[in-house]
């Protein structure tokens, strides 16, 4: 479909794995190919609640005698939707494992949706209505680094858990916040095992292509910070919407200074804009992408040009059996008709991490045991990952593994 072009310098990382044939990808239409909840709709319409059992002495804090409502504001349209949606399938892999096996402490979760549509204005309003009008226990997985900053202001003030948001950045993390907790390593993290890999093998001539957006800013502030660590400052500076429209202005800019290597703070529609762009040009570059870049997207989009480009990780491969919760989020994906993909995995990986807190937290649950559940997490084995939440620290994980897409699939 896309005329062939050389391809870019691939650096060495590791020896290479042989990754399982993707499954179909996920369909744009809102909501498909998530399984739904085996005993509660999975739906992104407000009036879910209304189905749901209630028991007035706890209903406000969104826990009844059978159910446990969690909320989540995301963009399930718009060009950042496949994303979120990818991350929420993971996620419900494993409630419907939990729910199929009788909840936990007794009760089910249910996952109400709204649709943010990458919009920070509309995620606050979303958290908002989630808290006030349906009364959610927890927001569980909320997408996207501007969206978050409005959303967790709302939350904190009304001391509702914010579990997990889809994020990396470093903004949202200090100082602690009692009522957040991060699964995932910061873009910081990422960034710096990007530069480090870069300057090892020699290369000091490093770009930054960045979304004109708080996701953005956040990763070229990493960059920058990463950069300066090794005495470097960035070779160019590129933004880009993330629609990706203006790819072409944004590759220009990027052939004119003609850097080594790029770090790419961009995900959904723009990655695969922005690589589209720039292979129509002479120019190079090795590529680097944070781990929020649509690697499946992009690999289905530019199929084997998809080649080259290093990924930052934040969790482990899902096309190895390395780890316990790998082969287990394996198997679930395989008998909901799911691919493999790393953001699926992350949904995973924070589900099974938020109903070991609520387990922990018994059968007398509320927002302080949860929170208390959360923090007694530090050295919980996840499946061959150890997590790290403390009274001090509400970081799980600084895992970060650098992957690699040849031919448009993953060899590590």
């Amino acid at each position: 479909m896309y005329r062939r072009r050389p391809t870019p310098h691939m650096p060495k990382l590791s020896a290479p794995c042989r990754a399982p044939p993707l499954h179909p990808p996920l369909d744009k239409r809102h909501g498909d190919r998530m399984t739904p909840l085996r005993t509660l709709a999975w739906t992104a319409l407000i009036g879910l609640t209304a189905l749901l059992p209630t028991a007035p002495a706890m209903a406000q804090q969104g826990v009844t005698a059978d159910t446990i409502l969690l909320g989540h504001s995301g963009a399930l349209s718009g060009p950042l939707a496949e994303l979120n949606r990818e991350y929420l399938s993971g996620a419900t892999l494993y409630f419907d494992e939990l729910n199929g096996k009788g909840g936990v402490n007794g009760r089910r979760v249910a996952l109400l949706t709204l649709d943010d549509e990458y919009s920070p204005e509309k995620a606050a309003a979303n958290a908002a209505a989630l808290i006030d009008k349906e009364g959610v226990f927890a927001l569980f997985g909320c997408f996207g680094t501007g969206p978050s900053l409005q959303m967790i202001p709302v939350a904190t003030r009304a001391k509702v858990p914010f579990f997990a948001p889809y994020t990396g950045a470093d903004m949202l993390r200090e100082p602690l916040n009692p009522y957040v907790f991060h699964l995932r390593a910061s873009y910081g993290q990422e960034i710096e095992a990007m530069v480090s890999h870069l300057v090892n093998i020699g290369v000091q001539s490093i770009g930054v292509v960045h979304h004109a957006d708080p996701f953005g800013q956040a990763g070229l502030d990493a960059a920058e910070k990463a950069l300066a660590r090794h005495k470097l400052r960035p070779a160019v500076v590129s933004s880009i919407a993330s629609g990706g429209a203006d790819a072409g202005e944004s590759a220009r800019r990027v052939v004119a200074a003609n850097p080594a290597a790029l770090i790419l703070v961009t995900a959904g529609n723009s990655s695969a804009a922005f690589m589209r762009a720039l292979q129509t040009t002479e120019a190079r570059p090795m590529l680097y992408g944070l781990s929020v870049i649509s690697a499946q997207q992009l690999i289905r989009e530019l199929g084997e040009d998809a080649h080259g480009l290093v990924i930052a990780q934040v969790v482990p491969s899902p096309f190895r059996i390395d780890h316990a919760v790998v082969r287990d989020y394996r198997r679930a994906a395989e008998q909901a008709g799911q691919s493999y993909s790393y953001t699926a995995l992350e949904g995973y990986l924070a589900a099974k991490t938020f109903a070991e807190a609520l387990r922990r937290a018994g059968r007398e649950l509320n927002r302080d045991r949860l929170i208390d559940a959360l923090q007694d997490l530090g050295n919980w084995d996840a499946g061959g990952l150890r997590l790290q939440f403390s009274p001090r620290r509400h970081v799980a994980l600084d895992f970060v593994d650098l992957s690699i897409i040849s031919r448009g699939s993953f060899t590590r």
